[in-house]
């Protein structure tokens, strides 16, 4: 058995895999400076957790639930490898960067994040309006993804 038939990743679409890939390269393109504007809640308490009801309903408790949450993990680790390496190395010895951020703000961060890997991978099973609440500030980057593979 290969390391690829390994990963849960393979247990989703291959669409749902590009457009995934292509949201990956713009998220790694993303200075972590802004990573700030990208916290915003998508939507308010309320229709998060409708939201949230609705995804997991869809996503189900087989093989694609273990290859979304490999999805996810991938995206929360490189976010906060990101955000660590920038605090250090040259940024340190200048000064020219520091970590403002609360811990609030960083699970914000990471919730909005998730969301929106959840929302691509799901992109033709979800109804526009639905899409565009979920991403949020990631909207745009989200749809430039998607019509790339398309």
């Amino acid at each position: 058995m290969s390391a690829a038939q390994d990963d849960p990743a393979t247990a989703l679409p291959a669409a749902a895999r590009a457009r995934l890939d292509r949201f990956a390269a713009a998220f790694q393109g993303l200075d972590t400076d802004v990573y700030g504007a990208f916290s915003a809640a998508s939507l308010d308490p309320e229709e998060r957790r409708e939201a949230l009801v609705h995804v997991q309903r869809l996503i189900g408790d087989g093989p694609r639930r273990a290859g979304i949450l490999a999805a996810l993990g991938q995206f929360r680790e490189y976010a906060v490898w990101s955000a660590t390496n920038a605090l250090g190395g040259h940024h340190a010895a200048l000064l020219t960067r520091s970590n403002t951020a609360s811990a609030e703000e960083r699970l914000r961060f990471l919730a909005s994040l998730e969301l929106s890997v959840v929302s691509v991978i799901l992109w033709d099973e979800i109804e526009p309006d639905e899409r565009e609440a979920m991403l949020g500030p990631w909207h745009e980057m989200a749809t430039r993804a998607v019509a790339e593979v398309a």
